[in-house]
Parts: C-alpha cells; sequence; structure tokens
C-alpha cells in the first residue's frame, strides 16, 4: 500500500508539472510585443505543440510500457527545463517553435502518458487513482495561467520562464523519484490478451473522440454558447470547474458501479446536457449546461484510460492508451473548427442540434465497447 501511494504522489507530481503546454494563451501578449508577431504566427507555435503532445502520448505509451517511468520522468524533467528555458531566451517565432512547440509539447505527452500509466497499471481502486492522475493535469494548468501571468506582469518574458523552468524542473525531479524505478514486466501471454482485445478498444476509441467533442467546441466558444460578452469569463471557469470536478468523481464512483454503467451514464448526460443548447437556451440555463458539459468532458478523461486499463494487459496498457487517445486528439483539433464553420450558417443553435446526433453515436460507441467487451470476457 505505501508503495502504492508513493507512486501515485510521483505520478501526480509529474502530471502537475507538465501542464504548461495548455496555458499557451497568458504568454501571447508578451511575445507578440516582444517578438513582433502576430496571432496567426503565434498559433500556430500552439498547433506545433498540440501535436508534438498527441504524438508524444502515442509513441510514449509504447516506450512507457517497457521503460521504467523514473526513466521517463527524468526525460519529462530535462524537456521541460530546456524548453522554458528555451522560450525565456527566444528571439523569434521560429524559435519559440522548437522551445515551446516542439520540447514542451513532446514533454508534456511524454509525463502525461507515464503519470497515465502508472495509476492505469494500479491493483485496485484503478478509477480513483486515474481521477487523482488526469485532475493534476487539468489543475496543473488552472494555477499556473495566473502565476503566470503575474510574473509576466512583474519580472517579464525571460524571467517568468526561468522560473517555471526552475520551479517546474524541481517538481519533476520529485517526481521521478517517487515513480517505479523498475521497467514494468513484459508476459508474451498478456500480449496474445491484447490483440484479442482490439475490437472493443475501436469502440472506446470513437467514444472518446466523439464523447469529447461537444465539450471541446464548447470550450472554444464557451462566450458565443452563454449569449452575451460579459458571460464569457463565467462560462470559461463553469466549464473548467466541471471539467476538474468530473474526473476526480467520476474514477472514484466508477469503482464502485463499474465503467460499463459509468460509460453509459457519461453518455446520457452528454445527450442530455446537448438539448437545452440545441433549443437555443441562454443566459442561466446555458451557463448550467456549460458546467455540466464540463463535468461530462472531465469523467469521460477518467472513464476513458480505466475503461482501457479494463481490456488491456498492464503490458500494453501504454501503447493501447496512446492510440485511443488519438480520437481526443482528432476531435480537439476538428471539433472547434467545425462548430466556428458552421455557426454562421447554422447559428450555435444549430451546431449543437448536429453536436446532439454526435452525443448519440458516442452513445452507440459505448453501447458496442460494453458487448464487445462481454463477449470477449
Amino acid at each position: 500500500m505505501a508503495g502504492k501511494r508513493r507512486a501515485l504522489t510521483g505520478a501526480v507530481l509529474l502530471d502537475l508539472a507538465v501542464s504548461p503546454l495548455f496555458a499557451w494563451d497568458v504568454f501571447t501578449d508578451a511575445l507578440g510585443s516582444e517578438l513582433g508577431a502576430g496571432d496567426t504566427a503565434l498559433a500556430g507555435v500552439f498547433s506545433v505543440g498540440l501535436v508534438a503532445f498527441m504524438a508524444a502520448v502515442v509513441l510514449g505509451g509504447r516506450v512507457a510500457d517497457r521503460v521504467a517511468p523514473r526513466r521517463l520522468a527524468v526525460v519529462a524533467a530535462v524537456g521541460m527545463a530546456a524548453g522554458l528555458l528555451g522560450s525565456a531566451a527566444a528571439g523569434s517565432v521560429a524559435t519559440m517553435v522548437l522551445a515551446f512547440g516542439v520540447l514542451v509539447g513532446a514533454t508534456s505527452g511524454v509525463g502525461y502518458v507515464t503519470a497515465v500509466r502508472v495509476a492505469g497499471t494500479v491493483a485496485t481502486g484503478r478509477g480513483l487513482a486515474l481521477g487523482l492522475v488526469v485532475s493534476a493535469y487539468a489543475i496543473g494548468t488552472a494555477a499556473l495561467a495566473p502565476v503566470a501571468s503575474t510574473l509576466l506582469d512583474g519580472v517579464g518574458r525571460p524571467a517568468t520562464f526561468a522560473l517555471l523552468a526552475a520551479v517546474l524542473g524541481v517538481l519533476l525531479v520529485v517526481a521521478a523519484v517517487l515513480v517505479p524505478g523498475a521497467a514494468p514486466e513484459r508476459r508474451a501471454a498478456a500480449a496474445r490478451s491484447g490483440r484479442a482485445r482490439r475490437t472493443p478498444v475501436v469502440a472506446l476509441w470513437l467514444a472518446f473522440g466523439l464523447g469529447s467533442a461537444p465539450a471541446l467546441a464548447a470550450f472554444a466558444q464557451a462566450g458565443q454558447l452563454a449569449g452575451t460578452a460579459a458571460s464569457v469569463a463565467l462560462a470559461v471557469t463553469l466549464l473548467n470547474v466541471g471539467n476538474f470536478a468530473g474526473r476526480l468523481i467520476a474514477g472514484l464512483l466508477s469503482d464502485r458501479i463499474g465503467r460499463p454503467v459509468a460509460l453509459h451514464a457519461n453518455a446520457a448526460l452528454l445527450v442530455l446536457v446537448c438539448l437545452p443548447l440545441a433549443l437555443g437556451a441562454d443566459g442561466p440555463v446555458a451557463l448550467v449546461a456549460l458546467l455540466v458539459l464540463g463535468t461530462q468532458y472531465g469523467a469521460l478523461s477518467t472513464l476513458t484510460p480505466a475503461a482501457t486499463a479494463d481490456v488491456t494487459p498492464p503490458e500494453r496498457f501504454g501503447a493501447t492508451f496512446g492510440l485511443v487517445f488519438t480520437g481526443w486528439g482528432l476531435a480537439g483539433l476538428l471539433a472547434p473548427v467545425a462548430a466556428a464553420a458552421l455557426a454562421p450558417m447554422l447559428g450555435f443553435t444549430g451546431v449543437y442540434v448536429a453536436f446532439l446526433a454526435v452525443g448519440t453515436a458516442a452513445w452507440l460507441a459505448v453501447g458496442a465497447f460494453t458487448v464487445l467487451t462481454r463477449a470477449r470476457a
């Protein structure tokens, strides 16, 4: 038990410390002024970071099945410190692409998948363990944003990135000490079992991608959904509060009621919450809907790795989750763009009518996952 707590503490710290990527918006005003860069160029830095993050989760998951978590945490510490120090010294957008986009983005992916693998392979309380770890990533970004904003105003961009490199580097070194130092065991029989479970994993990939899409679009268009410009900050806050709460609650709850029931409840909640948005709700009703949508998204972010672990041998969990995670990546790239493109023609009411269909498809994918899992049990 002490070993489990130590490993999970390290995994939580690891995810907490590799979260700067999604705080990118905090840095853009200072970078735009100092580097003379426009919004498009700076958005390109984040786009590169997002691609590097997804690629690192996919490739890092395979590596995490073979390499000790401690070694990968050390890699994350070196990469994060180097990326943030490079961002401090950057004098051009091209340097920011390499330092923040490539290094910070890839390091975030490696750290994230390593932490998720540590939590996803515990013998008991897997849902709670994953809920704690993926919540740490969300709270890390939420805590980092105001701190970085204050530092930027007080000491400037180079010193802010340098301080973040020092603090997060130390946290990652502590995480490396706490996570397991031994490489995961591999058994041929478990590998064959993993190949036999690919079909349920495909259904889970669909459920994760489709089930994440409405919330990912809402994060990008929260102000329009809330109805007034004055509600933008509150709408974003409610989405993030729901996201954090959903991650924590879903893990513990799914350990008690089972992952299939929790996944079905999550899919039903998605369909239910899309209804008022599809009917044109605004004001307080829209704000409540956004809070619930954030909760649904956060819960799915915990339930997906937990369900992956349930149908995958520990020796293949990292690689399998990396593939399932690409469903989220595609949704993150496509859903906000599709919503923004359709809104001028259909309005956001029409967009969420379409997302109502997407949510229904996600529920069907959950049903397929449940049936296929039982058939192969």
